[in-house]
């Protein structure tokens, strides 16, 4: 076995482990897979997107410390009202339609399977998922990973006494988290300027529906990005005139803002969102939860749901991104709503997908279905047989980031350690990453001792 440099483990005052060490060689798999067996169950593949057999880690994902449980506290109220509707339509629209796995023939299986291997994307799996194919990447970040591993133990993959992780610079990508959404918006403009110029509240739907289930195969990242700092920013444009505007709002726990306008306001893309990531055997769970409502100038708005990522052979093997659950849209003063299952049923790649547009009584039950929807996240979406997304059509867009001399100094692009790494210089990145976590861990003290009153500082803050 190639020989790897531990890292040194320090214990800091914010009760945050911090990997600095820099990693070389490869783990050997056989090591990797004997740390996990026995701290971690296998979750049963049918009940895997229920189960609580996973636990949280966190490189600053999710963990809060004591000064932000009251925003903690905020945001769960608010994310709670928000998606009681959503959740609420989703448990309506299993009791109205049944299992998927016992309602669709096996004419209807073999029917779909063919059309979703004609159109799919080259590096989806046969099996289903999109295959990530940064083998330098994946590399890196998995000798990380195995360190984490070896050295946290049962602690990391029991749940107890978590602590957050920094990992080293080596294994970031030279982007930030906010630089990384920003392509995640590429099929904002297509869609939803489309879906403003709509009239018709059902097609407007469709059209909603297609942006977010063509944006789902760009979301597809193994290679960590950096972790914005609170209050960095990005503001970026799209063709048509489309505008985007992104802000780290919270750094414990991670909350993501974000704002889309069409030209001359035809319609708003606005939101926050925060993520959880989780260990299973050889599996890495991420989860996001928020806000996400699209916005038209008639007073429509189209409430959108979330669904959890997984990434399996986290340690060994090819990575492949798959997506669990559903995704629900919510269009209230219409009373209309959009509920779609992936993975309905075996015999089916794991990326496919049915469901249904519905229409909503007073109490925002299901009625009876206007029209179905199926389809891949990895190749097409049709609304009772008329294609509205295909993977092979070139609607998507790259953002196009604002000059630097016309942007905030918050910006993503004046960071010295995503710099310093763009240039390859990995040792003083490093250096300018430990110093940029100091200085917010500082003025996390600082907030809270300003929150206790008085004008004095703490020794240990100065």
């Amino acid at each position: 076995m190639a020989t790897t440099v531990m890292p040194q483990r320090n214990q800091v005052k914010d009760d945050e482990i911090v990997l600095d060490g820099v990693f070389n060689g490869e783990e050997n798999e056989d090591e990797v897979e004997e740390a996990l067996r026995g701290m971690c169950v296998e979750a049963n593949p049918e009940e895997e997107e229920n189960s609580n057999d996973y636990v949280d880690i966190s490189d600053d994902i999710g963990i809060e410390d004591k000064h932000h449980e009251k925003l903690s506290a905020e945001r769960s109220g608010f994310r709670k009202m928000a998606g009681k509707s959503l959740r609420g339509l989703w448990n309506s629209a299993k009791k109205l339609a049944g299992r998927s796995k016992d309602r669709m023939k096996d004419s209807d299986v073999e029917r779909l399977l063919e059309k979703v291997m004609k159109c799919r994307h080259k590096l989806a799996h046969p099996n289903g998922g999109l295959i990530n194919t940064d083998y330098e990447g994946i590399k890196v970040s998995r000798s990380v990973v195995a360190e984490v591993v070896k050295q946290m133990g049962r602690k990391l993959l029991s749940g107890q006494n978590l602590l957050s992780v920094t990992f080293p610079v080596r294994c970031c990508q030279p982007r930030t988290i906010l630089e990384c959404a920003a392509y995640q918006f590429c099929f904002c403009p297509h869609y939803l300027s489309r879906a403003a110029m709509e009239t018709d509240p059902v097609e407007r739907l469709k059209h909603v529906t297609a942006c977010f289930i063509a944006c789902i195969h760009t979301t597809s990242q193994f290679v960590k990005p950096f972790n914005p700092t609170l209050g960095e920013t990005l503001q970026a444009s799209f063709d048509g005139g489309v505008r985007l505007y992104l802000e780290q709002t919270s750094h414990h726990p991670p909350v993501t803002s974000w704002q889309v306008v069409g030209p001359n306001n035809s319609f708003q893309y606005i939101g926050w969102s925060t993520y959880e990531a989780s260990f299973g055997y050889n599996k890495l769970y991420v989860k996001q939860s928020g806000i996400r409502m699209c916005q038209f100038p008639d007073g429509t708005t189209i409430e959108v749901g979330f669904t959890m990522d997984r990434y399996n052979n986290v340690y060994w093997g090819d990575v492949i991104q798959e997506v669990l659950g559903g995704y629900t849209f919510l269009d209230t003063k219409n009373s209309i709503s959009c509920t779609i299952e992936l993975n309905p049923c075996k015999g089916l790649p794991s990326d496919t997908f049915i469901g249904s547009i519905n229409r909503l009584d007073a109490q925002g039950e299901i009625i009876n279905s206007i029209c179905n929807v199926e389809g891949s996240f990895l190749g097409f979406l049709d609304f009772n047989g008329h294609r509205y997304w295909d993977i092979s059509s070139n609607t998507g867009r790259d953002p196009v980031f604002d000059p630097l001399e016309k942007c905030l100094p918050s910006d993503s692009r004046f960071r010295e350690d995503r710099n310093a790494l763009v240039n390859g210089e990995v040792e003083r990145a490093q250096v300018e990453k430990v110093r940029i976590e100091e200085r917010q861990r500082r003025e996390r003290r600082l907030r809270a001792a300003a929150a206790k009153g008085g004008p004095w500082i703490p020794a240990d803050v100065k």
